[in-house]
């Protein structure tokens, strides 16, 4: 009988001993999935976090040709890159409506080149007349604040606006998209188009030529046209109800005759 006790005894022992070994093991495993939760800022949560950090699922593209990587960690995805919507038409190619796209002698920021949310989107224009606006706009002299926007409705021979305008893709005015017209106009310009005849003006005329203040220059590592009349269109980014990114301008600008400029450029708001 002693002996039978004493075997219990030593068989509870060991039960004991492998009891606590195992609550050994799950307490180590325990303690490294709480290290690595912590090392992440957390474990995974069941929905996306809600501190105003967006979160963009994009889903693989099939195909042999991958245009982007996609990076997966702990539940998570990065954005990638989206490119600039770009024109639908071949309005920015030289051709058709945009029979004269050398007018358009310079851009800030350049293609390519950011501005703030607080800065301007410029373009300077160069004919050999003062370049149209719209019918019956007012310009403040020393600034060039557009006080009176004038007829923004108004069209040349060409259905297209008489007013310099700016359009964003995917809302180009191929489009039907909507035209952002300048907040400044510097330079020489004309202010009643519609009472233009070809001839009216001649080489370095100035008839219905309205004088803003003097334009910036020109941006650097341009060669400006040899004309006699030289505008600057400037529109606020804010005044374009666009948040940062990536977006493709197109400038639609009428010239001082009968001609058009239409130039596309890439633009990065910060």
């Amino acid at each position: 009988m002693p002996k039978k006790k004493k075997r219990t005894l030593l068989s509870t022992i060991k039960l004991a001993r492998g009891g606590a070994g195992n609550l050994f093991v799950i307490g180590i495993m325990a303690g490294m999935i709480g290290f690595g939760a912590a090392a992440v800022n957390g474990l995974n949560p069941p929905a996306g976090p809600t501190n105003g950090v967006a979160v963009k699922v994009v889903s693989p593209t099939p195909g042999g040709t991958q245009t982007n990587l996609q990076l997966q960690t702990f539940g998570y995805v990065t954005i990638a890159p989206t490119p600039p919507p770009t024109s639908t038409g071949t309005i920015c190619k030289q051709g058709g409506v945009n029979t004269e796209p050398t007018i358009l002698v310079g851009y800030a920021p350049a293609s390519g080149q950011s501005v703030s949310a607080s800065g301007q989107v410029k373009v300077w224009v160069s004919d050999e007349n003062p370049p149209f606006v719209a019918p019956g706009a007012v310009v403040e002299p020393t600034t060039g604040k557009v006080t009176t926007p004038g007829d923004t409705t108004a069209k040349a021979d060409d259905n297209f606006l008489y007013s310099p305008a700016l359009y964003i893709a995917p809302g180009t005015v191929e489009s039907g998209g909507t035209p952002h017209f300048p907040d400044f106009i510097k330079g020489k310009f004309n202010t009643n188009p519609t009472g233009f005849s070809r001839g009216s003006f001649g080489s370095g005329g100035s008839k219905n030529a309205s004088q803003g203040p003097a334009i910036e220059p020109i941006p650097p590592g341009i060669t400006p046209r040899e004309d006699d009349f030289q505008s600057e269109y400037l529109w606020n980014v804010a005044s374009l109800g666009l948040a940062a990114g990536t977006y493709q301008g197109e400038f639609v600008i009428h010239d001082g005759d009968d001609n058009r400029g239409v130039g596309c450029v890439t633009i990065q708001i910060q």
